[in-house]
Parts: structure tokens; sequence; C-alpha cells
């Protein structure tokens, strides 16, 4: 009588339809082998964090607290009735402030940047006139650059601006899946209109007047269309300096031109900052792909192209230095995965032929890991899943369960082999009779790594992204083991039963020494558990306190932290200057502390160093050589360095990393954040705590993140004097910020290039307070 059993379906259509499972295998095989190939990879899953928007807005030379009160508050007030916003954080410091968003975890983005740049908008008529920009950041994988590009340039180059933006920027905008190039550190040069304040007085006119003037001379305008001999023509109104010498000769009253108040000239603007790669002046350019591009490609394609840069005989005195390719970090992270699994499988390969004893089960058993592996890769590419550190650990994770189906499916039919049925039979029979078993076991443990309804925030999505691959390859294990594994299994058993009758001396001995050690512990097993199926609570007592011993005592040793000291590949130091430092005195000491890092740069096994400053504050940073050529820790390397620095009375160093501001700890450092109402108060405090955590034994130094706050001078208007003489008290402001920060007017066009335009006064006219006090 036959058995028509649902479970022993599967391998009996293995057995009956051997071609048609072979060609299943087959069909397998190439599709994987495609997908294999075909599957983009990624450092990171898409909507790996919370989907979010910053709003960042400059504000030119203003002090914090007013860009808190002008800037940050209006936007503060109109941003949080934007719909879907989990947190808000919000920072003003001098000349910027910015409110970022954090919103829940579905949240459309396309959606919230509509209404963000809507409420935006109402807020902007609260801000002060003067902020004419805002910038909007998308916090997704797009929004990370592939490529970060260091240029350094020799100071013999002139125009920097036009030969950076021609020869490199342009070459990599075109390249196919790039979104744009942005330059950093790069200043264009502009046409400087600088009055001087005497001059200007006599003639009877005032520098807001002026920038009035001509802010709206110089411009073309749409004027409609006009006849002319039975055809239509449209007519342009066009108002435009063809040379800075028409600039010059422009009337700005009845007895004065411009070059008769001013001086016109075609220069750098004012640099408030420094930029220094490897003691030479620096640019950096920031590469971001297309959303759908392939990172892996388009950072090919980028290297590509850089490497071609360097051939350009253009370029022969600026030097290329890639600081980041994403490229590369995602090669080497998936690489360094693919070989610990590579690790894991031969381990698992020696353990299966350990305990299993039989060269041709070991083999079937240890094909079936890449064979689920395959189907799991299979599924993920058609289901637009990239390969990336998460589903590359979901894979690796699944290696260790894949082996079980095929195992006990594969050691059932030789079990049932060797008590003499035959090999149809028992491979039927041993898939069969276990089937529902493992299928059940197969759920269970699919189950497990799929409790996502029960954590919220980014652990959901993390345990998604996890369980997706998982799932996907116990499933495929499990149809290997009731399809492909009964099949191989009849292929490889022996016609009689007394073919294995002389084991091979190699399994003999595996044989002995498995009887010599797990053979004995699992004898050991069974009497224990005998012992305790008869006092289960002692059982549970005991697993309890096992339990709450080794999770108590390893976590006193052992600390989590980012990443090891050792493995860290540089450091950081920061530097603040006291407030009356002036560029050029900043510039001088970060040079002498440039010089430092070179002279200590074989000593630490530096491979390259790094400073950008302003007139109060700055950084420097120096990176290791990669292999290592000493064994000088980061921490060692910074207090070396603090320890040379040449010492410059209200200096202070600091160190540690400005985006560890939470409450994450390592062995490196702890951040501490202080939260209040009042920005002073809290600037107080900060300041009574440095002293307490530097008498701290082990402390190198302290790293404030946010700048310091200047020292502010107020001006004050007489409202009743100013009515008195008519003056309105905005303009009284603006008369004042114009002529110290100067006033963008429109672009002038030349050789097709719009060149930027600043009217200002000159730097004797503005730089003191009895100049200020003067202005009329």
């Amino acid at each position: 009588m036959k058995d028509h059993k649902l479970e022993r379906r599967l391998p009996r259509f293995s057995l009956n339809r051997r071609i048609t499972v072979l060609v299943m295998l087959v069909t397998i095989i190439v599709l994987g082998t495609v997908a294999t190939i075909g599957i983009p990879l990624e450092l990171l899953p898409s909507g790996m964090e919370h989907p979010s928007l910053g709003v960042v807005v400059p504000w030119r030379d203003a002090p914090a607290q007013e860009t808190l009160d002008k800037v940050i508050r209006p936007l503060e007030e109109e941003l949080s009735t934007v719909s879907g916003i989990d947190d808000m954080f919000s920072n003003a410091r001098t000349g910027q402030g910015w409110v970022w968003l954090v919103f829940k975890y579905g949240t459309d983005l396309d959606v919230a940047y509509r209404e963000v740049r809507d409420r935006v908008e109402r807020a902007r008529a609260r801000m002060p006139e003067d902020v004419d920009r805002v910038f909007y950041r998308k916090n997704d994988a797009a929004g990370i650059p592939i490529f970060f590009l260091g240029l350094a340039i020799d100071p013999a180059v002139i125009d920097v601006y036009n030969l950076v933006q021609d020869e490199i920027v342009l070459p990599l905008s075109r390249i196919d899946g790039v979104a744009a190039v942005n330059p950093r550190g790069l200043l264009e040069k502009e046409i400087l209109i600088e009055l001087d304040r005497d001059k200007t007085d006599a003639a009877g006119l005032n520098i807001y007047d002026l920038a009035q003037m001509l802010g709206t001379d110089n411009f073309t305008l749409s004027s409609g269309s006009v006849r002319q001999g039975g055809s239509k023509l449209q007519l342009r109104s066009i108002a435009r300096y063809d040379s800075i010498e028409q600039l010059e000769d422009r009337p700005v009253s009845q007895t004065a031109r411009l070059r008769d108040i001013a001086t016109v000239r075609y220069d750098m603007p004012e640099q408030k900052f420094r930029v220094r790669v490897m003691s030479r002046p620096a640019v950096a350019l920031a590469v971001l792909k297309e959303g759908d591009a392939n990172t892996l490609e388009v950072a090919a394609r980028v290297k590509a192209v850089v490497d071609q840069l360097r051939e350009n005989p253009r370029l022969q005195l600026i030097e290329i230095a890639t600081l980041f390719d994403q490229g590369a970090v995602i090669k080497e992270s998936l690489g360094t995965m693919l070989n610990s699994g590579r690790v894991g499988g031969i381990i698992a390969l020696l353990v299966l032929l350990f305990f299993l004893r039989r060269f041709r089960m070991t083999m079937i058993v240890t094909l079936s890991i890449p064979l689920s592996i395959i189907i799991a890769l299979t599924v993920m590419f058609f289901a637009d899943e990239s390969l990336n550190i998460i589903t590359l650990l979901a894979l690796m994770i699944s290696v260790g369960l894949l082996v079980d189906n095929s195992v006990v499916v594969a050691e059932n039919i030789f079990r049932l082999h060797r008590d003499g049925l035959g090999r149809r039979d028992a491979c039927i029979k041993g898939a069969g009779e276990i089937a529902l078993a493992i299928v059940m076991a197969t759920l269970t443990t699919i189950a497990v790594f799929l409790p996502v309804s029960l954590v919220e925030g980014q652990g959901q999505f993390f345990l998604l992204r996890l369980s997706i691959p998982i799932s996907v390859a116990l499933l495929g294990s499990l149809l290997v083991a009731l399809v492909f594994v009964p099949l191989s299994v009849f292929l490889t058993l022996p016609t009689h039963r007394d073919e294995d009758a002389s084991p091979h001396p190699v399994f003999d001995w595996l044989k002995r020494a498995y009887d010599a050690t797990f053979g004995w512990l699992n004898h050991v097993y069974t009497r224990v558990l005998g012992v305790f199926l008869h006092r289960r609570l002692d059982l549970i007592i005991g697993l309890l306190a096992v339990f709450a011993v080794t999770g108590a005592l390893p976590f006193q040793k052992v600390k989590i932290v980012d990443a090891q000291e050792e493995d860290r590949a540089g450091f950081e130091i920061s530097v603040q200057l006291p407030n009356n430092t002036t560029l050029e005195e900043a510039e001088e000491y970060f040079l002498a502390g440039e010089k430092t890092m070179e002279d200590l740069a074989e000593e630490l096994d530096l491979d390259g160093w790094f400073l950008f400053h302003r007139a109060t504050f700055g950084e420097l940073q120096g990176w290791f050589k990669n292999p290592r050529t000493n064994k000088v820790t980061p921490r060692e390397a910074t207090r070396r360095v603090m320890d040379e620095m040449p010492e410059k009375a209200g200096v202070r160093l600091f160190t540690g990393d400005d985006d560890q501001t939470d409450d994450k700890k390592d062995q490196a450092l702890h951040a501490f954040v202080l939260e209040g109402e009042d920005a002073r108060e809290l600037d107080r405090v900060a300041k009574s705590l440095e002293e307490v955590f530097l008498a701290v034994d082990g402390v190198v130094g302290i790293k404030k993140v946010e700048d310091q706050s200047p020292s502010e001078l107020a001006l004050v208007v007489d409202r009743e004097r100013a009515q008195a003489q008519g003056i309105n008290p905005t303009v009284v402001s603006t008369v004042v910020g114009y002529a110290l920060r100067g006033q963008s007017l429109n672009r002038y066009n030349y050789n097709g290039k719009e060149i930027p335009v600043t009217v200002r006064f000159r730097e004797e006219d503005r730089d003191s307070l009895d100049e200020l006090e003067n202005f009329q």
C-alpha cells in the first residue's frame, strides 16, 4: 500500500521528477548569478536614519543672540506646526542659525519639504531684510557625499576660482550619476566698490542711498512687444555696464562720478578664514550622487575622471588628493564581512565533518548553504533591495542557521538507510517524517527575527532590514532541504549496505576522536538531563543564577565603543583664541602649529595634516598612514602635538568630536550637554565646569562644541532725537550694516560670466569705534 502523506510529497516529487529538479537547480544558479552580479552595493540602506530636514540661514556677522532672537525663534514658531515632526533641534551662532527637523518613520519627505518651505516663507517676513538666503538640507543616502577631494593649490595660481570651476568642477559635474559638485572654501573674485567716507560726505551722499541707486542700475528687463513694418518685435530694456570703466564713470550726483568718491577694483573678497592641507592653501570638493544611481558605479566613474585630471597640464600646480571614497569604503566593509563569512563557512564545514564523520553528507549539507544564500540574493535583487552592511550581516547570520534543515534531513535518511531501508524509501520517508517538524522549526526561527511590530523607531527599521534576508534565506534552506537534499543523498547513497562496512581510516579516526570528546559529553549530558527532569525548579534557579553572573561580570570589563582607540584613523585639536585676535595674528599662530605637525610627521606616522581657522577659532587635524608603520595611538599623538604647540596668551586647546554630544560614552570621549533658557548662563556654567574636568586624572583636554560668544557693542537709537530730525531708525541700522558688512548689488556680466558686485566703505573708514560714531 502506497504512502501518500502530504509531508512526503516534496521528497517524492524530487525523486520522481529528477530532470525537473535539475532544471530548477540550474535556473536558480543562473538567476542567482545574475542577481549576485547585478544587485546594487551600498554602504547603508536608504532610510537607515530618521527622515529629517534642515533649514540653514546665514546672517553675515550677526551675533549669536541676535540670530537666536530674529532668525531662530521665528523659524521655531512656524516650523513647529509642520505635521509628522518627531523632534526639533536649533542652533544659533555668530553669522548663522539652523533648525533641524526629525520626522516620524514613514513620513514622505517630499511632502514634508514642501510644507517646510511654506513655513519658512512665512517666517522670513519676520526676519531682518539683509537675511537674503535660506538653505535646505535633506538627510538621505543621496545627501552623503560619495567623494571628497582636497585640492592643495600653489600660491602661484592667479585665478583659482575659474581654473577649479572650468577644469575640475565642470568635468566632474558631467559624469553620469553625479547630482552636484559642491566646492568648499573656494572664493570667487568680485567687483569691490570701496567708498571714501570723506569724499562721499563731501558729495552729499551716504552709502545707503548709493547702494539703493546702484542696486537698481545694472539690469536687463523684458518690456513687452512693439510692431514695426507688420512684424511683432519683443522689446528688452538693457542697462548693463560693458566694462569696469563704464561703472567708474557712472554719475552719482550732479558734480561727482563714482570714481571720484570710490575705488572700483576686481579682486578677491575679504577672506575671513584660511584652509590649508599639507602646508598649502586648499579647497575641498564634495561630490553628490543622484538618488537612484549606483554608488559603486558612480564612484568608479569619479575616480577615473580624477585620475585624468591629475594628468591635466593646466592643473600641474594643484595637488588633487582623495580624502574620502565611499566606493572604496563599501568595498572594504563588504569585503571584511565576506571574509568573515568565508571563514565561518570553512569552520562550519570542519565542524560538520567532525560530527557527521561522512564526507558525502558533509559536502551535501555544506553546498546547501551557498544554494540557500543564492535563493535569498535572487529574491532581494528582484525586490529592489541592495547588498549593504545590514543585509550582508543578515546573510552571515544565516550561515549558521542554514545547515540545520539539511543536516536533519540528510542524517535521518542515512539512519533509515543504515537500518536496512532501500535508497528510495529511505529518502522519501527520511525527509517526509520530519518535514512538518523542520517547517515548524523554520517558521519559529523566522518569527524570532520578525518582532518589528514590537519595536519603534530605528530599531524597527534595523530589525526589518535584518530579518528579511534571514527569513528569505531560511525559506530557501527549507526548499533545499525538502527538494534538493533528498535527491542529492539518493544519488550518493551506496547501492548495498555493506559498501560502508570498511570506513576510510580518516573517518575511523574521527569516530574515535568524537567518542573520546563529544561522545563522552553526550553521555554526561544525558545523565544530567535525566536528573534535572525530576528537579525542574532547581534547574530554573540555577539557570537564572548563571544568566545573572554571565550578564553582570563581563559588562564590568567590556565597554561598548563606536571605534577602538587603536582603530581611529587620526586626531583633531580645536583651538580657541581671544576675541580681540585678528585674522593675521590667528594665521601666524596656526602656521606655527602647522610647522609643528610637519616636524612631527615622521615620529607620529602622519600621512597628512589639515588646518582650518577664523580669527578666534580653528582646528588642526592629522591622519595616519595606512598601513601603520609604528604604534603611536591617536591619544598619544594628540598629547604630543598639544605639548609642542606654541604658547600664546589666551589660547586654549580642546579635543573631541562635535558630533558626539549625545549619551554615548567611549574610552576616548565623554560628552555632556547643557540645556537651559539663558544662553549666557549656560556659557558661564560651561566655563566653570572646565576647571573641574581638567583636574580629573587622565583628561587630555576639553572640546567645547559651540563657538565662543564674541564681545558685543550695542548701537542704541534715541527715538525722540531720530523722530525730531526725520530719521527712520531702520535706515540708521541699515546704513551701519552696509558700511561695516557691505551690500551685494546685481551681478556684473563679463565675457559671459556673472561677477558679484559689493559696495562698502574702505577698511580704514570702518575699523574703529570713532569711525562708527562719525557715520552720517
